[in-house]
């Protein structure tokens, strides 16, 4: 009699799991991610994972950059994959109380998650439409100046009643909150010189036409009035296929990498170069880490490489840049996103930008490499804000 009884627990276990697995359907928070880093692939797989952008709605001039205690809504947009046309989410903050709303609410709900707080969360699979799923939610800023961290997992689904042919991606943005940001105090050790003198890069005084381009998408935010307070958002989405390395490797030799510099380029419509922003801090630490990180692995680690890098630094020492993301992947998956912010911004942006009919911003690599989108639909443009996708 022992068989029967292994069988009828195994085919417990079984529905027992298959039961668990359905019931996240109606939504999940981050308290049911066995392991984090996974997500929602702890659990689903099989499938693709989905190209995922998070946005913030309603900022002011679109740019991440908010005032404490007021709220604004974000936007998860999850593309559909093949089969793949149904999608679920979990959106998440440490600091702030999130909230539904939005003009994509439909289908979404609060959920207690991780330290109690509120997450947002899907009441069943939401079909795709238009090739995307997009679902939107509210944010309340804490009281207190900071950078927070908005984290949102998108699940693309078939729809099968099962987990398997499903893929999830994460999206995270980086909200300002508050007019000034406090700058960390240096302490003694807090820069460290790379080991071998870095490499630098600069703009060439006319758009490359060589560079990679590819990007569906693309935008750039400029505001310059009240000094102190430039700001300066730059997107490039749903990029080509690129791999971790193929915009070179930031990592100071230290760390398994080559110290690649970079520089951000913004032309104007006669190719005339308008901004420039050079970041060339390989073997820096920023608040004692190292200022460049790899997103997964390095591209040396046994266990594979990773999908790019991320660089963030709050004493906005190059040129004011606060963040720059590249991210590799498939294609329609890969992005880069720079954000720049105070007084170390080069000033006059928006004036450099107030007669062109388009843009052309372009993010080069000291190892040669460059990539670049073209934005022709200006929405602002004055002596003191500029916005063009």
């Amino acid at each position: 009699m022992r068989r029967p009884i292994k069988i009828l627990c195994a085919l417990l276990i079984a529905l027992a799991w298959t039961s668990a697995a359905r019931a996240f359907s109606g939504g999940i928070a981050t308290t049911s991610f066995p392991v984090p880093a996974l997500g929602c692939n702890f659990c689903h797989g099989g499938g693709s994972a989905p190209a995922t952008t998070l946005e913030c709605l309603d900022c002011d001039g679109g740019l991440p950059i908010v005032a404490p205690l007021s709220t604004h809504a974000f936007k998860l947009t999850v593309l559909e994959i093949g089969l793949q046309d149904n999608a679920g989410l979990n959106a998440s903050s440490e600091l702030g109380t999130l909230a539904t709303g939005g003009a994509f609410a439909s289908g979404t709900t609060t959920i207690t998650g991780t330290g109690g707080r509120l997450e947002v969360t899907h009441t069943s699979p939401k079909p795709a439409a238009g090739g995307m799923t997009e679902f939107s939610f509210l944010w309340t800023a804490p009281a207190a100046d900071a950078i927070a961290t908005l984290v949102a997992w998108g699940n693309a689904v078939d729809g099968n009643g099962s987990t398997a042919g499903d893929g999830a991606a994460r999206a995270t943005l980086d909200v300002i909150v508050g007019a000034n940001v406090p700058t960390p105090t240096a302490t003694p050790g807090g820069s460290t010189p790379t080991p071998t003198p870095a490499p630098a890069e600069s703009c060439p005084a006319t758009a490359d036409l060589g560079c990679t381009t590819g990007f569906a998408k693309g935008s750039l935010l400029a505001k310059d009035g009240t000094p102190g307070r430039e700001r300066l958002v730059v997107r490039m989405l749903q990029g080509p296929a690129l791999t971790q390395t193929d915009l070179g490797n930031p990592l100071d030799a230290m760390q398994g990498g080559s110290g690649t510099a970079y520089a951000l380029c913004v032309y104007d419509d006669t190719s005339t170069l308008a901004v420039e922003l050079q970041v060339t801090r390989a073997g820096d630490l920023c608040l004692g880490k190292p200022c460049w990180r790899p997103i997964g692995h390095a591209p040396n680690d046994p266990r594979g490489p990773g999908k790019g890098y991320r660089y963030r630094d709050r004493s906005l020492a190059a040129d004011g840049v606060l963040s720059l993301v590249y991210r590799g992947g498939a294609a329609g998956r890969s992005q880069v996103v720079v954000t720049a912010k105070g007084a170390s911004l080069p000033s006059g942006i928006p004036a450099a930008l107030a007669a062109t009919s388009a843009v052309s911003v372009q993010l080069r690599s000291s190892d040669g490499a460059c990539l670049s989108v073209d934005l022709d639909e200006i929405q602002t443009q004055d002596s003191t804000s500029f916005k063009a996708r």
